[in-house]
C-alpha cells in the first residue's frame, strides 16, 4: 500500500515476459458478451452510482474507492477486456485467495466491494468454482435488482411459495449464479445449462438440493420450454435400446450383432428388467467373458475346453466366492443357443448362419432344482428367524413415533438456546436468532447425554415413515413397488348384501400384471387414514405426483400416491432405496438380534414372506393366500411359507379336491342337545366382570377365574374404572402383607399387580385403536 492510499502491485510484474506470452483462456462457449466487458472504467463508475439504494455522499466515496481499487489492480494485466484481465490475474481459480497477496482485511474488503460491482454490471464473469469457494454477501441481491429485475421479481414470488425459505432462496441464486457465469438471459437457460451447474457444484464437493426447485421455479415462469415437468423426468435417460443395452459392454467382433437382434426379438415377451438382466448375462457373463480370455473368438461354436472353462469361470465370483446366480446364466446361454435353433428353422435366411450346437448340457442345469431349494431354504430360514422379532420392531417403531412427534411439537415451542424436557431427557434447540443460516432449522441436542445434534422435524419424518411402510408391508404382504404405487385411489367401499360396507385395498399390477383387491382390516384402514391426513395437510386433496419406476425406467401419470414426503424440500413419492434404508436404520436403532446374537435386519420383501407364514399358518386357505399375495402358481406361495410342513401342504390338497370324501361322516350329523347346550354355554360364559374371556371353545378355564392375571382375557374398556379400583385395593393388600410378613401373600400381591400393568397398557392400545378405526372410517368415507 502506498502513503497516497494506492495499492501496491502484485509480484508479478504486469511487464514480466511470462506474462506477455500467456494465452487467454478461450472464452466459454455457453457464455454471450454483456457489452460492458470493455466499456471504459469511468462509464461503469458512473452506472456504478446507480446500484446503490442509498446514494449518500459517503456511500459513493467509498463505491468510487472501492472501483478505483479493483480498475488499478486490473489494468496492471495486458488485455482488452475486463473478463481477460480478470482471467489472466489467475484469481479465477484461486477461490477466495484472489487478489493482490499481503492486504490487511480493510483493503481486502474494498477489493471484493469493488469486484462485486463489477459482477452486477457483468463486466466481470467469474466461474463457477470462484463463485462457490466466495462469500459475496449482498452481490446476488444487487444483482437481481439490476438485472432483469421482472423477471427475478417473479421468480422469488414463485419460490416464496415454499415451507422452508432458506431453501427457496438457495435456489434464487443457483440462478443467480448461473446467469453471472453464463452470462445468459434467464428464459435462455437449457437443460444443458443447469447439467454444467450440477457437474461443477458436485466437482466442488458440494450437493446439488436447490437445484430441482430452481428448474421449477423457472419453468413456471416460461423457461426452459418444451421441457419435463421435472428436473428428474429431464436428466433420466429413459430405456436404453436393445443395441445400447450390448454396447454398455465392449464386444468387438460381429457377435455383437446377432447379440444385439436376440435381445430385440426377446423385448417382445420380456419385461425391461428382465431384459436387462438378459442382455449382461449373455454380452458380459458370457460372450464379454469369452472375448477376454480369448481375444481371437468370433464363432458361437465354442471348443470342448473353451465352454469347459468358461463354466468354471463363471462359477465363481471375481472375490473367490460362489456365484449364486450361475445357473440363472447358464439357462439363459442355453435359452440362447435353442431359441437360434430354433429360429434358423423358421427364417433361415436371418439365423441360419448363427446356429451352432449349445454349450450347456441338461446336465449343466439339473442342478437347477437343488439350488432352486437352498434358495428357498435359506428365505424360509430368515423368515423363522424375523418372526418372533416382528412385534418388538412393531412396537420399536410405534415407540419412536411417538417420541419423535413429542420432540417435534417441544421443538418448535422452543426458541434458539431455550433447553426443554421430552419423557424424562433434556434436549437444547441450537442456533442464535439473529442466525442468517437456516434460523427455521429445528436442530436439536442432547443434554444429559452426549451425543451429536439431529434435525427434529427430519426425525419425525423419518420415525413416521419407517412405521407406516412396517404397517402396511406386514398387514397387506405387498411388494415394495406395489407399496409405492398406492394412491389414494386404491381405497375402495364394498357393500356386502347385508348393507355392511367393507372397505378394500386395491393393488394395481406390478410384478405378474395381475391386479388384485384385499380387504382392509380396522388397523390398516387407520394407518392409510393417518397417512391421508400428513399428505393432505391444509389442503382438500392429496398433491398429484409422478412416480418413476426404476425397474421400468419410466414416469407413471401424475397421481395422489400416498408414499409422499418432502425430499429437498420438494414433494417426492419416495424411492424404493430410501424404504430400504429406514428399515436398516430401525432395525439397527431397536438392536433386534438372533438367538446367537447375529444383528438382524428386514427388508421390505421380508415382511410379505411374513405376512404369507402367518396368514397360512393361522388358518386361511394356501389358495386365498396366493389370490392375496397375487401368485399365479400356488407353489409360490408354498415357497414363501416358512414353517408350514410339506405333508400337511400335501394333505391340505387333497382335503380341497375331496372334501367330503375325507372326512368322517359323524361331522355331518346334528349335534345332539347337550353338544349345542354345551356350545352356548361356552359363549355366554365369557362375559366376565373385566370384559370378554376369549378362550378356545372347549377348553376349561386353566386360571381358576383369576381373569386380572389370564392373557386371554380381552378387557371392556367400560370396565377400565373397576380395574383401576382393583389396583387400589390390592395395592392396600400388599401395603397390609408387607407389615405382617405374609412373604408368600406379598409374592402373590405382587403378581397380580404387574399382570393389571399389562391389562392398564392393553387398555390403552384398545382406546388408541378405538379412535384411528373412527378416523379412518371418517377417511374412507
Amino acid at each position: 500500500m502506498t502513503r497516497h492510499g494506492r495499492v501496491a502491485r502484485t509480484p508479478v510484474s504486469p511487464r514480466d515476459p511470462a506474462i506477455l506470452t500467456t494465452v487467454l483462456p478461450e472464452p466459454r462457449s455457453t457464455t454471450r458478451g454483456s457489452g460492458r466487458e470493455k466499456a471504459h472504467r469511468d462509464e461503469l463508475a458512473r452506472l456504478a452510482a446507480n446500484l446503490l439504494i442509498e446514494p449518500t455522499g459517503r456511500n459513493l466515496w467509498r463505491q468510487q474507492l472501492s472501483l478505483t481499487r479493483i480498475f488499478d489492480w486490473l489494468e496492471g494485466f495486458p488485455a482488452d477486456t475486463w473478463q481477460d484481465r480478470w482471467l489472466l490475474s489467475g484469481s479465477d481459480e484461486l477461490g477466495s485467495g484472489w487478489g493482490p497477496q499481503g492486504l490487511s482485511a480493510g483493503t481486502r474488503s474494498r477489493f471484493t466491494a469493488g469486484l462485486g460491482t463489477l459482477i452486477v454490471l457483468q463486466a466481470i464473469r467469474p466461474s463457477y468454482s470462484w463463485l462457490f469457494g466466495s462469500r459475496l454477501l449482498g452481490v446476488y441481491d444487487a444483482y437481481r435488482r439490476h438485472n432483469q429485475p421482472a423477471l427475478f421479481a417473479e421468480l422469488t414470488q414463485h419460490a416464496g411459495g415454499q415451507r422452508c425459505d432458506e431453501h427457496a432462496t438457495e435456489a434464487l441464486n443457483v440462478l443467480t449464479r448461473m446467469s453471472i457465469a453464463t452470462g445468459k438471459d434467464l428464459l435462455a437457460f437449457d437443460l444443458e445449462d443447469l447439467t454444467n451447474y450440477a457437474r461443477a457444484r458436485r466437482d466442488n464437493g458440494r450437493t446439488v438440493a436447490a437445484l430441482p426447485l430452481a428448474y421449477d421455479i423457472l419453468r413456471s415462469v416460461g423457461g426452459l420450454k418444451d421441457s419435463p415437468p421435472t428436473l428428474r423426468e429431464a436428466q433420466a435417460r429413459g430405456r436404453l435400446t436393445p443395441a445400447e443395452l450390448i454396447d454398455r459392454h465392449p464386444i468387438t467382433n460381429r457377435v455383437r450383432d446377432v447379440l444385439v437382434h436376440y435381445i430385440a426379438e426377446r423385448s417382445a415377451v420380456l419385461d425391461y428388467g428382465s431384459l436387462v438382466n438378459h442382455a449382461q448375462m449373455l454380452a458380459d457373463l458370457f460372450w464379454g467373458d469369452l472375448q477376454r480370455h480369448h481375444p481371437a473368438i468370433s464363432s458361437l461354436n465354442l471348443p470342448d475346453e473353451v465352454a469347459q472353462a468358461w463354466k468354471q469361470r463363471v462359477r465363481v465370483l471375481p472375490d473367490g466366492r460362489p456365484r449364486r446366480t450361475a445357473h440363472a446364466v447358464f439357462l439363459a446361454v442355453r435359452s440362447f443357443y435353442l431359441d437360434l435353433s430354433q429360429w434358423s428353422m423358421e427364417d433361415p435366411a436371418r439365423w441360419a448362419a448363427w446356429a451352432a450346437p449349445c454349450p450347456i448340457s441338461e446336465a449343466d442345469i439339473r442342478g437347477y432344482i437343488k439350488e432352486t431349494r437352498h434358495r428357498q431354504a435359506r428365505m424360509q430360514q430368515r423368515t423363522r428367524a424375523l418372526v418372533p422379532v416382528l412385534p418388538q420392531l412393531v412396537r420399536a417403531a410405534e415407540a419412536r413415533l411417538q417420541h419423535a412427534t413429542l420432540l417435534l411439537q417441544a421443538a418448535r415451542s422452543a426458541t434458539p438456546g431455550e433447553e426443554f424436557t421430552v419423557e424424562g431427557s433434556r434436549y437444547r434447540r441450537t442456533g442464535r436468532n439473529g442466525s442468517h443460516w437456516r434460523p427455521t432449522a429445528l436442530f436439536l441436542a442432547p443434554v444429559d447425554e452426549p451425543g451429536p445434534r439431529f434435525d427434529a422435524e427430519c426425525e419425525e419424518n423419518n420415525a413416521f415413515w419407517t412405521w407406516a411402510s412396517i404397517e402396511v408391508l406386514r398387514r397387506t404382504g405387498a411388494r415394495i413397488e406395489e407399496l409405492l404405487e398406492l394412491t389414494h385411489l386404491s381405497l375402495r367401499q364394498y357393500q356386502a348384501p347385508t348393507g355392511e360396507t367393507v372397505p378394500l385395498l386395491q393393488i394395481s399390477p406390478s410384478k405378474t400384471d395381475r391386479e388384485r383387491v384385499i380387504p382392509a382390516d380396522p388397523d390398516l384402514v387407520a394407518v392409510l387414514a393417518r397417512i391421508i391426513r400428513r399428505i393432505k395437510g391444509t389442503g382438500e386433496r392429496v398433491p398429484l405426483l409422478t412416480r418413476y419406476d426404476g425397474y421400468e425406467r419410466v414416469f407413471g401419470p401424475a397421481l395422489p400416491h400416498l408414499f409422499q414426503c418432502l425430499s429437498q424440500h420438494r414433494l417426492q413419492v419416495i424411492s424404493p432405496n430410501r424404504i430400504r434404508e429406514l428399515l436398516t436404520d430401525h432395525a439397527v436403532r431397536t438392536g433386534i438380534v438372533d438367538v446367537d446374537g447375529t444383528p438382524l435386519r428386514f427388508t421390505p420383501h421380508d415382511f410379505r414372506r411374513i405376512f404369507s407364514t402367518e396368514t397360512v399358518n393361522g388358518g386361511l386357505p394356501i389358495h386365498i393366500a396366493a389370490k392375496l399375495l397375487g401368485h399365479l402358481d400356488l407353489n409360490t406361495t408354498q415357497a414363501y411359507v416358512a414353517v408350514y410342513p410339506e405333508e400337511v401342504i400335501r394333505r391340505y390338497r387333497q382335503f380341497v379336491d375331496q372334501r367330503r370324501t375325507h372326512r368322517p361322516s359323524e361331522e355331518y350329523r346334528e349335534p345332539s342337545d347337550t353338544e349345542w347346550q354345551d356350545f352356548r354355554d361356552h359363549f355366554s360364559l365369557r362375559k366376565v366382570a373385566l370384559g370378554t374371556c376369549d378362550r378356545p371353545y372347549g377348553t376349561p378355564c386353566q386360571h381358576e377365574n383369576a381373569c386380572v392375571r389370564c392373557p386371554m382375557l380381552r378387557l371392556d374398556l367400560a370396565q377400565e374404572p373397576r380395574l383401576l379400583e382393583i389396583e387400589t385395593n390390592t395395592r392396600q393388600r400388599l401395603g397390609e402383607a408387607q407389615r405382617m410378613q405374609w412373604l408368600g401373600e406379598v409374592a402373590g400381591l405382587q403378581e397380580s399387580l404387574r399382570h393389571i400393568a399389562d391389562k392398564k397398557q392393553q387398555a390403552e392400545r384398545l382406546r388408541a385403536q378405538a379412535d384411528r378405526g373412527e378416523d379412518g372410517v371418517a377417511a374412507l368415507g
